[in-house]
């Protein structure tokens, strides 16, 4: 019997075994590196206690203290800190079928593999990408509201005729947005102006276009100093493809957690009984803002 070699039946060879994994980049901002993150809460309602004074300034006269006038006023905003997780398994005969055998020991024994930091890594950034998809949006299955539905339902209006930004109108909406901030706390040192990241980068472009490049930028998140404010701007990857903005004191939002470790921690252990690799992330976040009516939105 003649057998025929056609080597053009071939699969292109592929090489699966020679490189090591490489982490896919995950779009990371960081919006709690300015709120006000609190430990130390377990899962539940937390109050946020606020206290507002009123103080009469009248002509100084003889007679007793006034019983009415100058009270001091008591309230809460409650916030709701939800106990969230993740968890994955691996199984490592798999990826040993794969392309990982070159690099596996030659016995059964699983315990380890290679590429353990570079997998922790890719998890722990998809973590942070989702807690701040958390501190924007809530949790739609535990009813837990995020910045965006709380300043929507609270915050004063931007004037003018609120638009999606580009190049042309990005700078003129910010300083509408920051217009509309309460006077009572303009002064702050803590403004941030929350957007989107294709809003920023039609910021940056805006004040380009418009000889305004020269702005003074700060290290970290690619953030920047609005020209002619003191608000720092902060993309959010929460806001990915939402036109919706905020702006306010940074420090009246509150971000209430358990352990601020456990925010960036991703466990890795064998299972010996299941002979699988697995990967648990466990915490707790909530958010809530004090006073939001002194903060500016957009209504998009």
């Amino acid at each position: 019997m003649a057998f025929t070699f056609l080597p053009s039946a071939l699969p292109a060879y592929t090489d699966q075994l020679s490189l090591e994994l490489i982490s896919k980049a995950v779009l990371n901002t960081d919006l709690l590196n300015y709120v006000d993150l609190r430990p130390g809460f377990s899962s539940g309602t937390v109050s946020i206690n606020l206290v507002d004074t009123s103080t009469p300034i009248v002509l100084a006269g003889c007679g007793g203290y006034p019983t009415s006038g100058n009270n001091v006023n008591y309230s809460q905003v409650d916030v709701q800190v939800d106990s969230l997780e993740s968890k994955s398994i691996l199984c490592v005969e798999t990826l040993r079928a794969n392309y990982m055998s070159a690099f596996m020991t030659p016995g059964m024994g699983n315990d380890v593999i290679p590429f353990e930091e570079v997998i922790s890594e890719s998890y722990a950034k998809s973590l942070r990408k989702e807690n701040e998809n958390y501190l924007i949006n809530g949790n739609v299955s535990t009813g837990a509201a995020g910045l965006a539905s709380i300043m929507a339902a609270g915050a004063n209006l931007q004037a003018g005729t609120p638009a999606a930004w580009d190049s042309t109108n990005a700078f003129e909406q910010a300083l509408d947005l920051y217009d509309a901030i309460a006077e009572s706390v303009k002064d702050r040192e803590d403004l941030i102006m929350v957007v989107s990241p294709d809003s920023y980068r039609a910021l940056t472009r805006s004040l380009v276009a418009q000889n305004l490049y020269h702005f003074n930028s700060v290290e970290g998140n690619d953030i920047i100093i609005l020209p002619g404010t003191n608000c720092t701007v902060v993309k959010s990857s929460g806001l990915e493809g939402n036109d919706f903005k905020f702006a306010g004191p940074s420090k009246m939002i509150l971000a209430a957690t358990g352990l601020l470790d456990e925010l960036d921690s991703f466990r890795f252990f064998y299972d010996q009984s299941e002979d699988t690799m697995k990967f648990r992330a466990a915490y707790r976040l909530g958010v809530g803002v004090s006073e939001v009516n002194v903060f500016a939105q957009n209504g998009l």
